[in-house]
């Protein structure tokens, strides 16, 4: 009788140890699964590792191949974060290294998790010598044990890399659009983009000193007609070149065919005088010589409504130092074939 009894007791063992057995393979199996649908949901999770907060105590129930065959990180352990800390310590990049170093530590994390339910950290590990981005969240679940952290590291150098050519293509897009293509300064688009910014300045009394200066290069009209519209063109790209070069701490700005304006603030402000002198002896030799005769006119913002109302000054202003320089020009001619002028 004793004999039987011991050979149930047996029995009754064989069977708890094959029931325990079988919950493992299920939980194994279970695992697979959830880390199959969270890969078909984004596709690029390399790792996931579930965490006890308290102990931090974890381990990584499913990772990809490529990932395994870069870091060789224990499939379990007893301190997690310490652990993260120091993989990243190790392999990500040197220029991120002190950000996410000051970012992954469990109190941060613990702390944005109970915050806003999740935490989320990008950057770039060094894979094979090169930079791939990833990113980094942390969850808290509920599980039968209790509460855990579930760590996903996910692959996003693509969505990274499709995002900064977005943003290149957008910008160079964005600069085609303000660029005036003959002389390569910024445009009347771009003109009418700063006014309406610093509009708003002047609505809340923020907008610091300013001057507007509108320039018109003479004789256009007469060296397309004589030499072609080619000779003109470089002709318009010459006179930008003169303005730029006397206004190198100003935008500038071609608003028409051969008009263009400066909008001056700081250093180019405060040298007003001297930088208008420079234009006026350019001027003087070129109607001696025969160069390139730019007028220019120049108003200051005086607590106007607008720069609009500054603008027109400094048009009023260019018009007549266009005259002037007209009847220079013409006296300077008249003398030259011998005729006395009046």
């Amino acid at each position: 009788m004793e004999d039987d009894e011991q050979l149930i007791v047996i029995a009754v063992q064989d069977i708890d140890e094959q029931v325990r057995h079988r919950r493992v393979e299920e939980r194994i199996q279970e695992e697979r699964i959830i880390y199959a649908r969270l890969h078909a949901l984004t596709g690029n999770f390399v790792c996931v590792y579930v965490v006890d907060p308290e102990t931090g105590s974890y381990r990584e129930f499913s990772a990809a191949d490529h990932y395994k065959e870069i870091f060789a990180q224990a499939k379990s352990g007893v301190d997690f974060f310490n652990t993260l800390r120091e993989a990243a310590r190790v392999y990500s990049h040197p220029d991120d290294q002190k950000r996410v170093l000051s970012l992954l530590t469990k109190e941060n994390i613990m702390a944005e998790v109970e915050r806003s339910g999740i935490f989320t950290l990008g950057y770039r590990i060094m894979t094979e010598g090169k930079p791939v981005h990833y990113q980094l969240k942390a969850a808290m679940v509920e599980e039968k044990e209790g509460p855990r952290l579930v760590v996903g590291l996910n692959d996003i150098d693509a969505q990274v890399r499709q995002e900064e050519e977005y943003e290149r293509r957008l910008k160079q897009v964005q600069t085609q659009v303000n660029i005036d293509a003959l002389t390569g300064v910024k445009n009347k688009h771009s003109y009418l983009e700063m006014e309406a910014n610093m509009d708003r300045l002047i609505a809340r009394h923020r907008q610091p000193p300013f001057a507007v200066v509108m320039f018109d290069v003479n004789n256009l009209k007469r060296v397309n007609d004589t030499n072609g519209h080619q000779y003109g063109d470089q002709y318009l790209k010459d006179a930008c070149k003169i303005i730029c070069d006397i206004f190198k701490h100003s935008p500038v700005f071609r608003i028409g065919g051969d008009e263009f304006a400066v909008i001056s603030q700081g250093n180019d402000y405060e040298h007003m005088d001297q930088l208008l002198a420079k234009l006026r002896d350019h001027n003087e030799a070129a109607l001696l010589g025969g160069g390139i005769v730019i007028a220019c006119g120049m108003a200051k913002f005086e607590d106007d409504s607008c720069v609009a109302a500054v603008f027109g000054r400094a048009d009023h202003n260019m018009y007549e130092n266009k005259n002037s320089l007209k009847s220079r020009g013409e006296a300077a001619t008249f003398a030259c074939s011998g005729v006395e002028t009046p």
